[in-house]
């Protein structure tokens, strides 16, 4: 069973990674709208518009002073930013938003950026593990706290597959895990962890989840009900999805481009990695416009977990998204 974690460990991603923030000067910073945004994993490309926002002065331009802020997870996000403490904005992923309002959390979703799930389950070239069939009788590690192990659930019950046929086994983050031989396949966004061993010349077997019955949004933002509601604190969430939108169009029109931006905030990541990483988000990006959501969209994934009994309770579009018109 998945857990989220008490609260997630508050990593301030301010002078020490953002060296580009210090040329903007003191006395700026003191006159903007300080927020903290939350990302719900570990600094990697997914997160590339975040960073980049930042870099470029997309954030500064719109008088904001953003400090990002590293979560355990997209379901503890959600939980986190529904409790509308400091951090009532950030990222999150359609699942565990739609999740967490059936369980009367307090979030919407302001923009999506993934309109399909990235997540995958991946395991060493030659393990056979190529359908959700194939998980039987094998041992696959999950991240407590984190969506991809609703995600899991949700393949299982869609492929009718009994889950105590399964060994589960509780990781962390990383890799390790598999290459020590402890689990037989791991699970993750594409883009994350499977793009690293890719990156250092892993061959790898990918079960993209996609194609086997999870069919929801992903990565998205999502705000504060409360926040929202706030006429002070809507315009700031306005302008962070504006800025997110402008950096994240740069990571889908020019990949190469965002890469190198995204080394100079973690130059001790592969390049490789970074962009073969940064080239799937690109691609989950899809079409302008970036970040948009729709009720269709919405109303599909919905249907999805309703379906799989991932639900508390139904939840209609209105309550889990806000849209323009």
């Amino acid at each position: 069973m998945s857990r989220v974690r008490s609260l997630p460990r508050r990593t301030l991603i301010s002078a020490a990674l953002a060296a580009p923030a210090l040329w903007r000067g003191i006395a700026g910073a003191q006159s903007r709208e300080k927020v903290e945004l939350l990302i719900d994993w570990k600094p990697s490309p997914t997160y590339a518009g975040f960073f980049l926002a930042q870099q470029t002065g997309a954030f500064e331009r719109r008088g904001l002073d953003v400090e990002i802020v590293i979560g355990h997870g997209a379901s503890a996000s959600a939980e986190w930013i529904g409790r509308g403490d400091s951090t009532w904005i950030g990222s999150s992923s359609g699942a565990a938003s739609a999740i967490a309002r059936s369980k009367g959390a307090p979030v919407r979703s302001l923009a999506v950026y993934y309109r399909e799930t990235p997540t995958v389950i991946y395991s060493l070239a030659g393990s056979g593990i190529a359908k959700p069939q194939d998980l039987l009788g094998r041992r696959i590690g999950l991240v407590p706290g984190s969506i991809t192990v609703e995600e899991y659930r949700a393949l299982l019950i869609a492929n009718r597959l009994d889950r105590a046929r399964i060994t589960e086994v509780e990781v962390g983050w990383d890799s390790s895990a598999l290459l020590d031989g402890k689990v037989d396949a791991l699970i993750d966004y594409m883009e994350i962890a499977p793009a690293e061993l890719m990156g250092a010349g892993r061959k790898l077997e990918i079960l993209r989840l996609a194609d086997f019955g999870v069919d929801c949004y992903s990565l998205n933002l999502i705000v504060n009900a409360a926040a929202w509601a706030d006429p002070k604190r809507r315009p700031v969430a306005r302008k962070i999805a504006e800025a997110l939108a402008e950096a994240y169009e740069v990571v889908r029109a020019r990949p190469a481009a965002a890469s190198a931006s995204f080394m100079v905030f973690f130059p001790a990541m592969s390049q490789r990695y970074v962009e073969t990483g940064m080239a799937d988000v690109a691609r989950q990006l899809g079409a302008p416009p970036v970040g948009g959501q729709t009720r269709d969209g919405w109303q599909k994934t919905l249907a999805t977990l309703g379906s799989l009994g991932l639900l508390q309770q139904p939840v209609t579009t209105g309550e889990v998204a806000i849209f323009a018109d």
